[in-house]
């Protein structure tokens, strides 16, 4: 499927959730074209936006939020979290998988070209396919907790493609947000 994107005005959006009080996770709507169905009209569909171009929270960000709820200093912090991603690091390279509890797992998966015969399977011919992170279940469900806010259609929709239905769904979202900052 292939995404349409119409003119986002990331610079509002950005300003319009650092107001949004809530947790919730940020969506645009946007129109998709499967391009396998020839006679299918374009759907529209909620797309994750995220509220930074690249990279999102550092690790020093989140040294700096753990030393804040924990009363570590935040260089220490940032040392343990640093410590922390080469032993996962070497762990992997072992061929363990690492799990943190309230986290999740990060495990490895190998690969290789297909051979006749099980011998011929030898260690030059099998590469590394991918290192990959399975989140912890209730993290995952706290995560789901959270809902979802659709960023409100005038900051990503130029002005003459908003319909009466777009300007009404983003004056109702804007009375609820009104509601829950009381």
């Amino acid at each position: 499927m292939k995404e349409d994107r119409l003119f986002p005005n990331e610079t509002l959006a950005v300003v319009h959730l650092i107001h949004y009080s809530s947790m919730a996770i940020p969506y645009i709507v946007c129109r998709k074209v499967d391009a396998t169905k020839k006679d299918k009209p374009q759907l529209w569909y909620a797309v994750g936006k995220k509220l930074q171009k690249k990279g999102g929270k550092t690790e020093r960000d989140v040294a700096h939020q753990v030393a804040q709820r924990t009363g570590f200093h935040r260089g220490v912090v940032e040392a343990v979290l640093a410590a922390t991603g080469e032993i996962i690091e070497e762990a992997l390279s072992e061929g363990h998988s690492v799990t943190l509890r309230g986290i999740g797992s990060f495990q490895t998966a190998v690969t290789s070209k297909g051979f006749e015969y099980p011998e011929d399977v030898l260690p030059h011919s099998v590469r590394l396919s991918r290192v990959y992170f399975k989140a912890d279940r209730m993290l995952t469900l706290a995560v789901k907790r959270a809902g979802c806010h659709r960023i409100p259609f005038k900051y990503y929709f130029p002005e003459e493609l908003l319909t009466k239905k777009m300007k009404q769904a983003d004056k109702e979202a804007e009375q609820e947000e009104n509601l829950l900052n009381e």
